[in-house]
């Protein structure tokens, strides 16, 4: 049994004015896809090394930190050399994805990752079963339901099933191979919209709703049930909420199951909230500040690198100062000119600061400041759900805190990361990483988590941001709509 695998799995915030280009993503050809315990895709090749009889096919597969959407030319080379290397190692018993769900294309008017798995699947034909994973915040479409033959979501947010999932996929298509089954799918998309962070697992009702779908895979005949958060900083007529039930040759079962679990969401719809502690700037800080309880972790929601932000905002380091903050880490700020600046002074040196001056997502005011020089850093290879090569780095001293800028964008999402930047992620009193909901590695040392809600293009309030082509009936933005997830069509 010969098996492929391949995919792009990346997150776009379509208002971001940064896109992302080659030198920000990460391509893994051949062999390198299952040497390196890849975040989504290592639960594929985990099932598919227990099974002597499979052949794994390792193709080509791009992953990186959320970012803008995509620059159209490189999108478009690797899409056809994903297609030749389908070409020229085929043919294939069965093919996995590994994507993510809200990938977006600089003047590519339809969604991209329809777009790769529709010619993926031209390419392999129609009876080659074609097995799908994605991450929960992705936009799926009706066309991509159509495409797949299996599919698979994570559960968990903050994501901790990516291993589990990737498993599930290859084991659900294995299982259809062997069996010779024609799989039936039944898709569903909800007119409902909110960021990832109102539908954290840890909390009601979207720890339920996930929990229920193990149940409803217990159902005989059922493959798989999925339900898709979506990813709200994308602007476009395909984003939102989506179910996606899968059964072994049932459509009118899994028709049903989808109803079922569309409609419950929907009775749900107002209770979606953050379970986390929010607050603005100002109060966070003040709340930080005075806790007893240390380290205290703020996230900088609206400039969360994690969801594409670009990461170059200065506001929460300028209400610190303000503040007369003292022992707080600001870790993960892009700033090529500031990074530049100091390599040219050296470790030791003072220079002269105006925050806010490098930036290129939102005006902010700026602030004159001195910063001492303790650290300039070189690139390094980071593991996690991000892997690749971050950039140069400078850790600097403003006043009593620490703060580190980058030449490229950076999500500061394990403890590495800080060790590589030479910080301790738990002595100091307040730290600030951008980021929405916090990762996993921080929430287990965080003594207390606040999520800041700050202005940027990952601005929790949907209503400040400029969208143009989502659908007009959505909740929330339409509160008293009607619908009925059985007359969805």
């Amino acid at each position: 049994m010969k098996i492929a695998i391949l995919g792009i799995s990346i997150e776009c915030d379509t208002f971001s004015p940064i896109l992302a280009q080659k030198e920000d993503l990460t391509i893994y050809r051949g062999n390198k896809l299952i040497e390196n315990d890849l975040w989504e895709v290592r639960g594929m090749v985990k099932r598919l090394k227990e099974s002597e009889q499979i052949t794994i096919c390792p193709l080509l597969w791009v992953t990186g930190l959320p970012a803008g959407p995509l620059e159209r030319k490189f999108y478009e080379n690797i899409k056809e050399e994903s297609l030749q290397r389908i070409r020229e190692e085929g043919p294939f018993d069965g093919v996995l994805l590994a994507m993510h769900g809200a990938m977006a294309v600089d003047g590519l008017n339809k969604s991209a990752d329809t777009d790769f798995i529709v010619s993926v699947r031209q390419a392999i034909g129609n009876e080659v079963p074609l097995g799908i994973e994605f991450d929960l915040h992705g936009n799926i479409t009706k066309e991509i339901a159509e495409a797949g033959t299996v599919f698979g979501a994570f559960r968990t947010a903050p994501h901790v099933d990516d291993l589990d999932t990737g498993y599930r996929v290859a084991d659900q298509l294995i299982y259809v191979i062997g069996d010779r089954l024609k799989p039936q799918t039944y898709f569903i998309k909800i007119p409902i919209f909110i960021p990832g962070e109102k539908a954290v697992t840890h909390y009601s009702p979207a720890k339920e709703l996930y929990q229920s779908l193990y149940e409803y895979d217990k159902i005989p005949g059922v493959l798989q049930t999925i339900l898709m958060v979506g990813f709200v900083w994308c602007d476009a007529e395909w984003t939102g909420m989506s179910v996606l039930v899968t059964c072994k040759n049932d459509l009118s079962l899994a028709q049903q199951i989808s109803q079922e679990i569309a409609q419950r969401v929907w009775n749900r719809r107002k209770d979606f909230s953050f379970g986390m502690e929010t607050a603005d700037v100002e109060t966070g800080i003040k709340t930080a500040s005075t806790s007893s309880e240390k380290p205290v972790y703020l996230c900088d929601s609206g400039d969360n690198t994690t969801a594409g932000a670009a990461g170059d905002l200065t506001l929460v380091l300028q209400h610190l100062i303000k503040n007369n903050a003292k022992d707080a880490v600001v870790t993960g700020i892009y700033g090529p000119e500031t990074v530049r600046k100091a390599q040219k002074q050296g470790e030791g040196a003072v220079i002269d600061l105006v925050l806010g001056e490098e930036h290129s997502t939102l005006e902010e005011k700026k602030m004159k400041v001195k910063a001492l020089i303790e650290e300039i850093g070189e690139p390094f290879y980071q593991k996690g759900p991000y892997p690749g090569l971050e950039g140069s780095w400078v850790r600097l001293r403003i006043n009593d805190n620490l703060v580190t800028f980058h030449d490229k964008r950076i999500g500061i999402c394990t403890l590495e990361h800080f060790e590589k930047l030479g910080i301790d992620p738990r002595c100091h009193s307040i730290y600030v990483v951008k980021q929405g909901y916090l990762f996993p590695q921080f929430e287990k040392i965080a003594k207390k988590n606040i999520m800041l809600l700050t202005p940027g293009t990952s601005d929790m309030n949907l209503e400040n941001l400029p969208y143009k082509k989502i659908p007009k009936s959505i909740f929330p933005f339409q509160s008293d709509m009607n619908w009925n997830s059985e007359k969805n069509e």
